[in-house]
């Protein structure tokens, strides 16, 4: 898989370098996050700090991965026949594709390292990440399976 093993800097820290956020507004969502839980990023998107798109591409950047919009990639069947659509809702990720021995994924969320090796070992593949949006995520799975339960949350 090609995850680094290292992160140099946390999400607040790159909203802010970037602009996009003022230190105060990471301490208040961080302040919030204590209080009621759940990710950093969905927080600062419900107080209207950031879009989305934002997050996910601070994400990115965090992780040294491409940012991709899920719901504007075709998405191969061959592909979506290596995994459930019930594991890609429950861990907020689409298969996007598999390029021989590689196969292509759009995760918004945490990272599951666990679920993403065993669709490693399953597969015979190797992971190439990007990172989307809940949204795009959510989108793109309706698409594939309309029936799929599709998790809460930003």
């Amino acid at each position: 898989m090609n995850l680094p093993k290292l992160i140099r800097k946390k999400l607040g820290e790159i909203l802010v370098e970037e602009g996009l956020l003022k230190e105060e507004q990471i301490q208040e969502a961080l302040q919030k996050q204590k209080a009621g839980g759940g990710l950093l990023g969905e927080v600062l998107v419900r107080l209207n700090y950031v879009s989305e798109i934002d997050i996910a591409r601070a994400i990115a950047k965090q992780f040294g991965l491409p940012y991709i919009d899920a719901t504007k990639y075709n998405i191969s069947r061959d592909a979506l026949a290596l995994v459930t659509a019930e594991i890609m809702a429950e861990n907020q990720f689409v298969v996007l594709d598999k390029l021989g021995k590689t196969l292509l994924l759009a995760v918004s969320g945490v990272l599951n390292g666990e679920v993403f090796e065993r669709l490693e070992t399953t597969s015979g593949c190797r992971l190439f990440i990007y990172v989307s949006t809940a949204t795009s995520v959510k989108e793109a799975l309706k698409k594939i399976a309309p029936k799929a339960p599709a998790k809460t949350g930003v």
